[in-house]
């Protein structure tokens, strides 16, 4: 499982983090931020078109980026690992799964399309993180993300 961060394309200094639960992308201003920049891909690379979860990689580890359909998709993290429901489980793993495609605003860069929700796409709005339909320019740039070194030491 390939470790990572994702910068936003076009606030190339902010970068996607999972805090309490909560993901937005932010400026990266303490250790504790790197490791809740660093994510783990399960995809066996990170390959356009392969399909996997967004994992914590640093200590508190099991959660995974997930889209709460709930919460006006909105998108958080999950303590996958503790659920022991079968039919919850597989339900918060269908949530947090995505393609990764290039973006269609710069195919050099990713972006990370829901395999539940097929019409929509992770995506950055207010400096936090949903699951959107994207179709307009500016959609399509907060759509697309920088796969960069992970900032910090993961597992």
């Amino acid at each position: 499982m390939p470790d990572l961060s994702l910068s936003s394309n076009n606030f190339p200094d902010f970068y996607v983090i999972e805090r309490v639960g909560d993901v937005d992308i932010a400026k990266i201003e303490t250790d504790i931020d790197r490791g809740n920049a660093t994510f783990g891909w399960s995809g066996l690379q990170l390959d356009f078109g392969e399909t996997g979860q967004l994992q914590r990689a640093v200590a508190p580890l099991g959660f995974y980026l997930r889209i709460d359909p709930l919460d006006g998709f909105r998108v958080h993290g999950k303590f996958y690992t503790a659920i022991v429901d079968a039919a919850v489980k597989a339900e918060v793993l269908e949530e947090s799964t995505f393609v990764l495609e290039r973006a269609e605003i710069d195919p050099e860069q990713v972006s990370f399309h829901s395999v539940k929700f097929p019409d929509r796409f992770l995506r950055h709005r207010n400096f936090q993180l949903f699951a959107e339909p994207v179709s307009t320019p500016a959609d399509l740039q907060d759509a697309c993300f920088r796969i960069a070194a992970p900032l910090a030491q993961g597992r």
